[in-house]
This record gives C-alpha cells, structure tokens and sequence, in this order.
C-alpha cells in the first residue's frame, strides 16, 4: 500500500504469467519525462526480462557447525594418525 507518496509509477497489467497478476514500477524522478507509449514499451521490456532469483538464506548457525564440524574431523585426523605407529 502506497501513502502519502508523490511518484510517478507505471502498473503493468498485461503480465501473461499464471502466478503474478500485476507489477508495479515506480519512475525515476532524475530522468527525462517520456509519452506514455514509450514507458509502456520499456515497462513491458523491463517485465519480461526480470529473472526470479530467491535469496539464499544465511544463517550464522550453519556455518558455524560447518567450521565446528570440519575442526572435529580435523582434529579427529590428527588423533588417528598420531596413534599409528610408524
């Protein structure tokens, strides 16, 4: 929900994609004004050329218990090997 906020936007309806139904896309105040034909057309381009790429979730933990785990084998690796007799 927008309030209280003076953009200019340009909502593309026309999406062709069972999932989203609309996108909305807010102009840059610094640019150029442009006709409406010309700002549908790059909407429209701009629409199609998004790629969906989810966020990869990082969470500290993970890598926490990679570092714990690679240390335990380390030192695991050590023992063994120093209990071998030569």
């Amino acid at each position: 929900m927008l309030k209280g906020v003076n953009k200019h936007v340009v909502e593309v309806v026309d999406m062709e994609n069972e999932y989203f139904e609309k996108a909305i896309l807010f102009l840059r105040p610094d640019r150029p004004s442009a006709d409406e034909g010309t700002l549908r057309q790059r909407a429209g381009e701009y629409i199609r050329n998004v790629k969906y790429r989810p966020r990869t979730s990082f969470f500290p933990w993970k890598a926490l218990a990679v570092l714990l785990g690679a240390a335990l084998l380390a030192l695991g690796g050590f023992a063994v090997a120093g209990s071998l007799p030569l």
